[in-house]
């Protein structure tokens, strides 16, 4: 996530959600430290930054210090947000040898801090909807695997298991994923109505449906979102950003309390359903003002509804 202040998006994201983020943060070096370039010329690009662990995901907060690189264009253009997803590679050379084959050139990119490896980022956002980051690591990969979380503490889970993104042409998005990555086809959702779904936006019954694909990738799936013209979360997002990582879920065991310690925060629900079986249920939190994200919770139940 790129965001404006790192101090105060790391003490939301304790607070709220009751994550370890340090405290402390690292200031990336400049360009004799890091050799970084953007769009093929020497670039400073320095940043603050921390990473934490959501499960066996990181998570990085990026707060942009100099103009020239793609992280303070994200944050002039789209404001506080996703930026990226970061796939691991063995050999950064080859990666972007596939992914210039597929039309994608390399936006940025430089060596970690202490050089123990590459970062290289892709200009994918044009038509993925988000940018991809290329992780070669030298020196053995990092354990990403976070303690067990304590379920009274936050919303009861550190377990992000989605990011969810809207568009305005699932098939045609869903089929470039396919391409450039080597996908398998995805799981294919066509929400129904009220009727079904009992789907509730800023407290009001609702006829908003949504089509959905998921792809898996381990812990975390992306999720591709193609609502229907009717307000809702995904279509009021889709209309003001256009085609963008719109949330990221966390399954949890029982939304009601996870909903209860939000509204301690002052965050709302914006949109609430079941899915199109009835076997679990959505809640959309308005938390992008305080986590510069949209939260959705994610339930499973023990027998359908």
């Amino acid at each position: 996530m790129v965001v404006e202040d790192i101090e105060r998006s790391a003490a939301r994201y304790r607070e709220i959600l009751g994550l370890d983020v340090p405290d402390s943060f690292q200031v990336r070096q400049p360009y004799s430290h890091t050799r970084t370039t953007y769009l093929g010329q020497p670039s400073d690009a320095r940043a603050k930054m921390t990473s934490f662990r959501m499960g066996g995901v990181s998570f990085e907060l990026i707060q942009p210090l100099d103009d020239s690189n793609i992280w303070m264009d994200f944050l002039k253009q789209h404001g506080e947000g996703i930026h990226h997803v970061a796939l691991k590679v063995p050999r950064t050379a080859a990666a972007t040898a596939a992914f210039a084959d597929q039309g994608y050139e390399v936006t940025q990119q430089g060596l970690f801090a202490g050089r123990r490896g590459m970062f290289t980022y892709l200009d994918t956002e044009k038509d993925l909807g988000l940018a991809f980051e290329l992780l070669e690591f030298y020196d053995g990969e990092p354990q990403l695997q976070a303690a067990p979380f304590p379920a009274d503490k936050g919303i009861g889970t550190d377990l992000v298991c989605q990011v969810g993104m809207v568009v305005e042409d699932i098939e045609g998005t869903a089929a470039r994923y396919r391409e450039v990555l080597d996908l398998p086809e995805p799981r294919w959702v066509e929400t129904p109505g009220y009727e079904i779904t009992e789907t509730t936006f800023n407290g009001e019954p609702s006829e908003a449906t949504a089509k959905l694909a998921f792809f898996d990738f381990g812990q975390a799936q992306l999720e591709l979102i193609q609502p229907d013209q009717i307000p809702s979360v995904w279509r009021n997002y889709l209309n003001e950003k256009g085609d963008s990582a719109h949330h990221i879920a966390f399954q949890v065991k029982d939304s009601q309390r996870a909903v209860e310690h939000f509204a301690e925060h002052g965050i709302k629900v914006v949109q609430q359903g079941l899915y199109g079986d009835r076997s679990g249920m959505y809640t959309y939190m308005d938390s992008e003002k305080d986590l510069g994200i949209i939260i959705e919770l994610l339930e499973s139940f023990d027998k359908p509804r």
